[in-house]
C-alpha cells in the first residue's frame, strides 16, 4: 500500500495571479486557474500524484499521519440547520449552506484532517450555464410559486464537490438454496359436457448448494447525507473522467467533508454487492426457478479510493419545508423537487370556471 501523497505547501497555500496578484479560481471553461480580474491564465499543474486504490483494512489501523485537511490552508464550517460540513479555501467563504439554503453563523476554523481525495471530477459547467439549465428547468414546471425563479440566479447557487468512496474488492460466496424444475401433466375436465384437456405446470425442487465468486471494480457510493437519496441516485458520473486530485481545483469552490466514514461506506458497499452476490447465486442454482436458503460470503483484497464530483446546489424554504435543487457540474442536468403553488392553481381552477359558464351562458342564449 501506499501511503496518502504528500501535498505541496507552495502550490496550495495561494493560488495568486502573476499579473496582478489577485486570488485566481478553477475556471470549468478552460480547465485552468484564471484571474477573474486580469483573466490571465494558468495551468494546474500536477505534483506526480496518481490516482492509486488504498488497501482497506491496512488504513483503519490507527495512524494519524493517514489524515490531512485537503489543502494546507483549507477551513470548514459546519451549518447548524442541517450538520453539512463544507471545506474551502480563502478567499472562498461559505455564508449561506448549499444543502438547506440557511444561514451559517458559526465562525470557519482550520479544516479537521481526513482521508485525502485520490481523484476529481473538475467543474466543466459554468455558474452561469448552470443557472441557464435551472431557469428552463423552473420554467417547464407550472404552478411553481414565484419565488422560486430566485434561485436560477447565479449568485444563489453554489459550487460545491460532494464526496464519493469507490471500493474494489473479491468475493467468495458459499450458499444454500434450491432448484426448481417444471414438469407438466395433462389433466382432463369438463366444459359444457365436453371433455377437455390442459396442461399443468407444476415444480420439482431439488436441493442445491455451491459457491460464487466475483470481483467488484469500483463501486461507488456517496459519502453525503445533505442531498435527497433520490437526487443522488439520478446524478450519473462518468469516472473514466478523474484527475488526480490538486487543491487547485477547490480554488473558488467549496468541497463537502464526507459524512459517511469509511467504515459505514465498506458497510454499504457490502449491501450493494449482497443484491449482485444474490443474482449470481441464482444463476449457479439454474433451474426455471430458484430458492436462496442462505449466502456466507468473505470479502478480500478490499481497497477504496476517496472521490470529489462537482454539483451546483441551492436550497430555499417554502411553508416551513426545505426544497433542493441539484445541478449536475459535468453535464449540466438538474435534480430538484418544486412545491406547488396553491394561488396559481387557484386562479387557473377560477378561469376555468368562468370560461366554462361564458361556454354554458353562450349555449343557453343559442337554443
Amino acid at each position: 500500500m501506499q501511503d496518502n501523497p504528500q501535498i505541496n505547501k507552495e502550490n496550495i497555500n495561494r493560488f495568486l495571479c502573476e499579473n496582478c496578484g489577485a486570488n485566481m479560481v478553477f475556471d470549468p471553461r478552460n480547465g485552468r486557474l484564471t484571474c477573474p480580474y486580469c483573466e490571465s491564465t494558468k495551468a494546474i499543474e500536477q505534483t506526480g500524484g496518481t490516482i492509486t486504490e488504498k488497501d482497506f483494512h491496512s488504513f483503519l489501523r490507527p495512524d494519524s499521519e493517514r489524515l490531512q485537511p485537503m489543502a494546507q490552508n483549507a477551513m470548514q464550517v459546519s451549518c447548524e440547520t442541517c450538520g453539512a460540513t463544507v471545506t474551502f479555501v480563502p478567499p472562498e467563504t461559505a455564508r449561506n449552506c448549499d444543502f438547506c439554503g440557511g444561514k451559517i453563523v458559526a465562525q470557519p476554523k482550520s479544516a479537521d484532517p481526513l482521508v485525502a481525495p485520490e481523484g476529481v471530477l473538475p467543474f466543466s459547467v459554468t455558474t452561469q450555464s448552470a443557472s441557464g439549465a435551472l431557469k428552463s428547468w423552473i420554467s417547464s414546471r407550472w404552478f411553481a410559486p414565484n419565488n422560486l425563479k430566485v434561485l436560477a440566479q447565479p449568485d444563489k447557487i453554489g459550487s460545491v464537490y460532494i464526496p464519493y468512496w469507490t471500493f474494489d474488492a473479491d468475493s467468495a460466496s458459499d450458499y444454500t438454496g434450491e432448484r426448481g424444475e417444471y414438469y407438466y401433466v395433462t389433466e382432463h375436465y369438463e366444459d359444457n359436457g365436453e371433455t377437455k384437456s390442459r396442461q399443468v405446470r407444476h415444480t420439482n425442487w431439488f436441493g442445491a448448494s455451491g459457491a460464487v465468486s466475483r470481483h467488484f471494480d469500483d463501486l461507488y457510493i456517496p459519502a453525503t447525507k445533505s442531498l435527497l437519496p433520490d437526487y443522488v441516485k439520478h446524478l450519473s458520473w462518468e469516472f473514466g473522467e478523474l484527475v488526480p486530485y490538486e487543491p487547485a481545483y477547490l480554488a473558488g469552490h467549496k468541497a463537502q467533508t464526507y459524512q459517511v466514514t469509511l467504515e459505514e461506506g465498506f458497510e454499504l458497499f457490502k449491501q450493494d454487492a449482497a443484491g449482485i452476490i444474490y443474482n449470481d447465486v441464482r444463476h449457479d442454482i439454474g433451474g426455471d426457478e430458484q430458492q436462496v436458503h442462505s449466502v456466507n460470503t468473505d470479502y478480500s483484497n478490499v481497497t477504496f479510493k476517496h472521490l470529489l464530483v462537482p454539483v451546483y446546489a441551492g436550497a430555499y424554504r417554502y411553508n416551513n419545508r426545505v426544497f433542493q435543487i441539484v445541478v449536475n457540474g459535468r453535464t449540466g442536468e438538474v435534480q430538484g423537487e418544486r412545491p406547488y403553488s396553491w394561488l396559481k392553481i387557484g386562479c387557473l381552477t377560477v378561469v376555468i370556471l368562468i370560461v366554462l359558464i361564458i361556454i354554458f351562458l353562450i349555449s343557453s342564449t343559442n337554443r
